[in-house]
């Protein structure tokens, strides 16, 4: 009789554990890791998140960049840290959906070692040129171009399998012609060459190209989006431009490593829902060319799925293969 009282005794302490730990966290500060540089979309949008998302957990929330290996580096450390809910990581749709197709043998994989917190937001890519280079004024006539000289013209990108490799490939197949392909390592490289005139066209973020097409020394021909964006209102989305196949949405999410206790993230989703609700989040991402992008909780799973295999599926045609 004493044993038995003894197991409900634990059994009862241990349904009691869980609650309590859900009203009782945080009780020290949280850490969002961004795994790219400081100053990058991935960055910036989280950032914009913290000082909301501090007041409603009260207790800080603190961003570090661990930049390295395709945004490798930085999940690997939550991975590998504890799943306690205090240290999580802000992913792109790349890395959750490309990573894995270039890195098959990692021993982390992102759409198994993590858990989906919330959805933050997205930003479209705007494929530009420069007008001084390339005297094009639309999409159709930068393909024209590029069907009557093939290999002639050059696209730039940041790197295999990024956002700007996808898109770039995808107009290609797409348009039905061959352009020279021209890699760096960060966007910022690429874009200095598209604007110096040494590469013909690159699909860059939106963030950092839109003062220079804002300006007129880059042309915009069309916009990743569903919509036309406020800050540059005379570019047409892909669908406009006659190359809705193109369109495919570059998201960002927070993750947290996929042992961590249930209530943790409904606690974080709530803390998340509440601070992207606040007005001053939204007007800050248009501000910078991106959109919020919120999922309901109850379909995160689906959508992280769903559009990761999307992703996957257009690295998958355009060739997209593991790095040596």
């Amino acid at each position: 009789m004493v044993k038995r009282r003894t197991v409900l005794a634990g059994v009862a302490a241990s349904a009691f554990a869980r609650p309590a730990l859900a009203s009782s966290w945080p009780t020290k500060p949280v850490r969002i890791v961004v795994p790219f540089p400081a100053g990058g979309p991935t960055d910036f949008i989280v950032r914009l998140l913290t000082t909301k998302l501090s007041e409603i957990l009260g207790q800080t929330v603190l961003v570090e960049n661990r930049a390295g290996a395709s945004g490798y580096l930085g999940n690997q450390v939550v991975v590998d840290g504890p799943a306690d809910g205090y240290t999580l990581v802000h992913n792109t749709v790349g890395v959750q959906a490309i990573n894995p197709l270039m890195y098959p043998d990692s021993r982390f994989n992102p759409q198994r070692d993590l858990v989906g917190v919330a959805t933050t937001a997205t930003m479209p890519n705007v494929l530009v040129v420069n007008p001084a280079k390339v005297d094009v004024k639309s999409l159709k006539e930068l393909v024209e171009l590029g069907r009557m000289e093939p290999n002639k013209l050059s696209c730039a990108n940041f790197g295999n399998g990024t956002s700007a490799h996808i898109y770039g490939s995808l107009l290609q197949k797409v348009g039905g012609f061959k352009a020279t392909e021209v890699s760096y390592r960060g966007s910022a490289q690429a874009l200095n060459d598209v604007v110096g005139g040494q590469v013909d066209f690159l699909f860059d973020n939106m963030t950092t190209c839109v003062s220079f097409v804002q300006s007129g020394k880059l042309r915009g021909l069309a916009i990743t989006a569903p919509t036309r964006s406020t800050l540059l209102p005379e570019v047409p989305t892909m669908a406009e431009a006659g190359l809705p196949a193109v369109d495919l949405k570059f998201w960002f999410a927070l993750l947290a490593p996929v042992r961590t206790p249930p209530e943790v993230i409904v606690r974080l989703q709530d803390a998340v829902g509440k601070a992207m609700a606040d007005p001053a989040y939204a007007a800050a991402l248009r501000a910078r060319g991106a959109e919020p992008l919120v999922t309901p909780p109850a379909e995160l799973a689906a959508f992280l799925t769903s559009d990761s295999k999307r992703w996957a599926d257009a690295a998958r045609e355009i060739g997209v293969k593991p790095q040596e």
